[in-house]
């Protein structure tokens, strides 16, 4: 009996020390069967480099399995405003937060918050992933948005999305482009610091992997379609080249790169840096764009948003990261990585320059 109201306070206070799975609950619905992709040998050794400088926490040159796509009919559960988390007896629902090492690395499924109870009827979903998504667009667009082409795409019932107010506005205008043709789904509102205790849920897989930007094909595009009509992206003959600059950014910025901007200049690049230009204007450059440099980052989650392209990404050495790799992958976008020097505290490094022109050559005009 103390233990239940010791941890019914703690739920008061909107602290979840517990977590559970329903990954074998009943009302699982399999939508996509998971599939395994294929690489050549130049694409393994990449994911090798990748799996090495990562100390093999995960190695995507084993193999790589797209994950099987689900929705989960889930009664009596409730929605935390403070993170997006989706409760069920008292515990979190793993498969609502993305997965386990989430709930161990984020402190918004921990943290003392009061939370206001509010009980809600009818039918709900979410895609709410708080704190990663708050602001940023790259867990918008892979981790959050394309849960919704399961619920919506695969049942026509009236249902209501949750979702917070204060988002960033470019995540509150791209989910309305999407919504606007899914006349059977609404958007309600949730405070931070409120629990909605919901009668009937609906909770959809993620579509994503870890550190990858590896979308199928048909949910890419759907998605793709949706911002460009949202946006009123202008069809245009215009093909630009472009490298998206960190110099302004606190971290992974290129040291060097005033060594390689007269270089690029010669092949064409233009330099842009996408905190100057709104959501809209970005994928307007993106769409436009026949080929992209950039060291990693959040910009190039844009590259959704090309309509064809070539790509080279920048890593530190001891940091390389294949979300942009996959998502080329999935697009059929050609890619390739160049890798710098070790990356300092942080993450700052050389790109080595004799590499960089090696490849603007390959697409000489």
């Amino acid at each position: 009996m103390l233990k239940k109201a010791f941890f019914g306070l703690l739920h008061t206070l909107g602290y979840y020390s517990r977590y559970t799975s329903v990954l074998h609950h009943p009302g699982k619905q399999v939508l996509i069967p998971s599939y395994v992709l294929d690489f050549d040998e130049e694409e393994k050794a990449f994911l090798e480099d990748s799996a090495r400088s990562f100390n093999y926490a995960i190695d995507y040159s084993l193999g790589y399995r797209q994950k099987e796509q689900y929705l989960i009919q889930l009664q009596d559960v409730e929605v935390l405003g403070n993170s997006g988390a989706v409760v069920l007896d008292g515990k979190i629902v793993v498969e609502s937060v993305g997965e386990v090492s989430r709930l161990a690395k984020s402190d918004a499924f921990k943290e003392v918050s009061l939370l206001l109870p509010n009980q809600k009827k009818g039918r709900y979903t979410s895609v709410l992933f708080l704190p990663w998504a708050e602001n940023n667009n790259y867990h918008w667009f892979f981790d959050c948005l394309p849960r919704l082409y399961l619920v919506l795409e695969h049942s026509q019932e009236p249902i209501r999305v949750i979702m917070r107010r204060d988002m960033a506005a470019y995540q509150l205008d791209t989910l309305q482009f999407i919504l606007k043709d899914y006349p059977q789904a609404e958007v309600v509102y949730i405070g931070k610091h409120e629990i909605w205790r919901v009668e009937d849920f609906v909770l959809s897989s993620f579509v994503a992997n870890a550190q990858s930007g590896y979308l199928p094909r048909e949910i890419a595009d759907w998605l793709r379609h949706k911002v460009w009509q949202g946006y009123g992206v202008q069809q245009s003959n215009r093909k630009r080249r472009v490298y998206i600059s960190r110099a302004k950014a606190k971290t992974r910025r290129v040291l060097n790169e005033q060594e390689l901007l007269p270089l690029l200049d010669r092949f064409g690049f233009e330099v842009v840096r996408a905190e100057e230009l709104t959501y809209q204007q970005q994928v307007q450059l993106f769409y436009e764009a026949e080929a992209v440099i950039a060291p990693h980052g959040a910009g190039l989650t844009n590259l959704l948003f090309s309509e064809q392209c070539q790509v080279l990404e920048f890593h530190p050495a001891n940091l390389i990261k294949t979300h942009y790799f996959l998502l080329c992958k999935a697009l059929g976008f050609r890619y390739r990585a160049v890798v710098g020097t070790t990356g300092d505290k942080l993450e700052n490094y050389i790109v080595p320059v004799q590499e960089v022109e090696a490849w603007l050559e390959g697409i000489r005009a």
